[in-house]
């Protein structure tokens, strides 16, 4: 139950910023290439979640090392695939 509802809460943050986003970019956490670099070489439990969809994704050449791809119209049906405990980084380029 305790997994469920934070599979659920991270599923409401991502698509809440996301509307948020579209309406007040300024509203929207974010952080810089460096910061990412610094989370990811001092070890700290993220996941990077690359949400492009299937086009951009295969289009594009940029790629993160080790994100989790899952198109962000597929994070209802794959939410219990998300990792508990992790902060969770999406991108979208």
């Amino acid at each position: 139950m305790r997994r469920l509802f934070f599979v659920l809460a991270a599923v409401a943050l991502v698509f809440f910023s996301a509307r948020v986003y579209a309406a007040d970019s300024s509203r929207v956490p974010r952080i810089t290439v460096d910061e990412l670099k610094a989370k990811i070489e001092s070890g700290e439990p993220i996941v990077i979640l690359d949400v492009r969809s299937g086009g951009s994704y295969r289009s594009s050449k940029v790629r993160i090392k080790g994100a989790v791809r899952m198109a962000y119209n597929d994070l209802d049906a794959k939410s219990a695939e998300l990792p508990m405990g992790k902060e969770i980084i999406t991108y979208c380029t």
